[in-house]
């Protein structure tokens, strides 16, 4: 196999972060040059895991920039005229652009609302007063995904869940993705991810992320809550590397890669970001990774990375986070970029 040596390095390194603690389990998938493949520690391949905030990414913004693309959505488009009860401060101002890049001044962690019921935190969501005007601030967090996902939601008039299923899921053959697993699958293939104070039990087929556990009593979430394996993500992967097309079949219209793969901030600000997807971030992607990597991490241990020039795609699925999370993701994100400075010190060799 041409990627034989390569393969050998990263189970190495999975090893080494396994027998650390890092994780229990894990699944990597890369695609490299055509070329797929797979490793697994502890679990099959197969094995079901929560992708946390992934879920911003893959689904929620991808089903928002495939709107964009077939002009159903303008990126100018503002936000209150999908939700009706969105009032913060400046709701005037706020379009689909800023959530699609994290440009609003939501300055609270949505852990810390996780006490209310979920009717009064949309309520908080939509009177939230910024301090810095929309598009002044790279503010990364749950809020505007939360409420991309609703804008979707109201525009189609179908939840996320079936929204992505048949406009993404199906047609890539995503057959093991989706909100809700436990409706589908057996518990017994779904990785648990930690055991939750909050919920004062071991967490195996709920969402993880608290305040998007009590937002599903409502409707699936923008920011969290979908289940994948690494067979299932590798394909979306391979699907975005090609512009849309996946095994010959357009999945999503041309002109996808070039939004996700170029910085949709202002040059004037510090930050980079693609719409949707995080841009050229070593410290996940590693050292090595080129111009145009984009990616996004999830915090029980998940994440996607992609670079098109270079035909390189990866996905880790880890339990991160069981059976306690750590006091801060150094070590997760540690290993995930010496899987990618592995991948692309390989292309030179």
């Amino acid at each position: 196999m041409k990627w034989q040596a390569l393969k050998s390095r990263l189970q190495d390194t999975l090893n080494d972060a396994q027998s650390e603690g890092v994780f229990d389990k894990a699944v990597l998938g890369v695609f490299v040059q055509k070329t797929p493949f797979f490793i697994n520690i502890d679990t099959p391949v197969d094995s079901i895991f929560d992708v946390a905030s992934v879920t911003k990414s893959c689904p929620t913004a991808l089903l928002a920039l495939n709107a964009i693309l077939k002009k159903d959505l303008n990126l100018n488009d503002k936000v209150v005229d999908f939700i009706p009860e969105f009032n913060t401060s400046d709701a005037h101002l706020v379009t689909v652009y800023h959530l699609l890049t994290h440009s609003l001044d939501y300055r609270v962690p949505m852990s810390r609302l996780k006490h209310l019921k979920p009717t009064a935190i949309l309520e908080y969501l939509y009177t939230y007063s910024f301090e810095k005007a929309p598009g002044s601030v790279f503010n990364y967090g749950n809020p505007p995904s939360v409420l991309l996902g609703i804008l979707l939601q109201n525009f189609y008039k179908k939840n996320l869940n079936d929204l992505a299923q048949s406009l993404l899921f199906d047609p890539l053959q995503m057959k093991d993705t989706g909100w809700f697993p436990l409706k589908k699958h057996p518990k017994e293939r779904i990785i648990p991810t930690e055991f939750c104070e909050f919920r004062n039990k071991e967490i195996q087929g709920l969402v993880h992320d608290e305040s998007a556990f009590v937002l599903e009593k409502l409707f699936p979430v923008g920011s969290a809550g979908l289940f994948s394996t690494a067979p299932d993500l590798l394909r979306c992967m391979q699907m975005l590397l090609q512009d849309g097309v996946f095994e010959g079949k357009s999945i999503l219209p041309t002109g996808i890669l070039d939004l996700i793969s170029n910085n949709a901030l202002p040059s004037e600000m510090s930050a980079q970001t693609a719409l949707g997807f995080e841009l050229n971030k070593p410290k996940f992607m590693g050292n090595l990774a080129p111009e145009g990597t984009f990616g996004k991490t999830g915090f029980t241990g998940a994440s996607v990375m992609g670079n098109a020039k270079h035909e390189v795609a990866m996905v880790l699925l880890s339990n991160f986070t069981w059976r306690k999370r750590e006091a801060n993701p150094d070590r997760i994100f540690k290993l995930r970029a010496q899987l990618s400075d592995d991948i692309f010190s390989s292309l030179s060799k």
